[in-house]
């Protein structure tokens, strides 16, 4: 009896182990067609930067004359104009923002892009972007867009150029809005706002866990079986130069970061999303999720 309980134990562990590994393994092609989409993002904001001072794109700075959008200031540096802006400027297509993984029936490729008098623009002769491309899947007309960036506001600002740092995630195929983290002695605990999110079976059999590709400043993308930034417990000093930790909350030395968990009290950490709405501040900007 006690050797079929031993026998059962070992093809449960090796059930866990394995299944992810199988079903990665089963979608193999569609996982480096995502990463090839993804590297391509960050190549085409890279490409951006290297003709705006180092900056990936803010509308908002584009966009003085407020022909394209009806939307003020920095209420335009939303994902769809983000976006938006990189394909009217050739630097990618608007086939790249769809991943080959995603599941939501919702988000689709926007066909009909038009870079010479979008209608949807507040004065389409002189529009920068054509503002029908969608990031909201929230919507009745759905979204154009599977990929989240770093929130562009902040003390993340440094991050939003190319600053070339491997430990400063970019870019990600979207994950699940993850409502709290807690640590303790080193370990991360996370709860998510929605345990069924559609997200934690983009490249996992396994609906408890979020895996994806991340792309990095320094344009290279890791996939990833988690959602920390660099993907192992880092070395705060080394791979994080510039995370800022509140007085009282430094760790000993090594920080897990949680990319898509806006934390309080930590500024500069890693936050990623898909944003309809965005603003001076923090607060300013929206999320959505699914």
């Amino acid at each position: 009896m006690l050797d079929v309980i031993i026998i059962v134990i070992v093809l449960l562990v090796l059930a866990v182990t394995l299944i992810p590994t199988y079903f990665i393994g089963k979608h193999a092609d569609v996982l480096l067609r995502d990463a090839t989409q993804v590297r391509g993002i960050g190549q085409g904001m890279t490409l951006w930067a290297d003709s705006n001072d180092g900056r990936y794109p803010m509308p908002s700075k584009i966009d003085r004359p407020d022909a394209t959008v009806p939307e003020i200031d920095r209420a335009k540096d939303t994902t769809a104009n983000i976006m938006a802006l990189l394909v009217s400027d050739r630097h990618i297509t608007t086939e790249l923002l769809v991943s080959p993984a995603e599941k939501n029936r919702r988000v689709s490729v926007y066909k009909e892009y038009d870079t010479e008098k979008p209608e949807a623009a507040v004065d389409p002769a002189r529009a920068l972007w054509d503002p029908g491309l969608s990031a909201d899947f929230t919507s009745e007309t759905g979204g154009n867009i599977s990929y989240a960036h770093l929130i562009p506001v902040g003390e993340r600002l440094e991050m939003w150029s190319n600053t070339y740092e491997a430990s400063e995630a970019i870019l990600s195929i979207r994950g699940p809005e993850i409502s709290k983290v807690s640590r303790t002695e080193g370990q991360v605990k996370t709860w998510f706002s929605n345990p069924r999110s559609i997200t934690l079976r983009t490249f996992s059999s396994n609906k408890s866990w979020w895996s994806g590709n991340i792309a990095y400043n320094d344009n290279h993308v890791d996939f990833h079986n988690n959602w920390y930034a660099h993907d192992k417990v880092t070395q705060t000093g080394e791979y994080f130069p510039r995370l800022k930790f509140p007085e009282g909350k430094e760790p000993d030395s090594f920080y897990h970061d949680v990319i898509f968990h806006d934390e309080e009290g930590f500024p500069s950490n890693h936050y990623l999303g898909i944003f309809t709405r965005a603003g001076e501040t923090k607060e300013d900007y929206k999320a959505i999720w699914d």
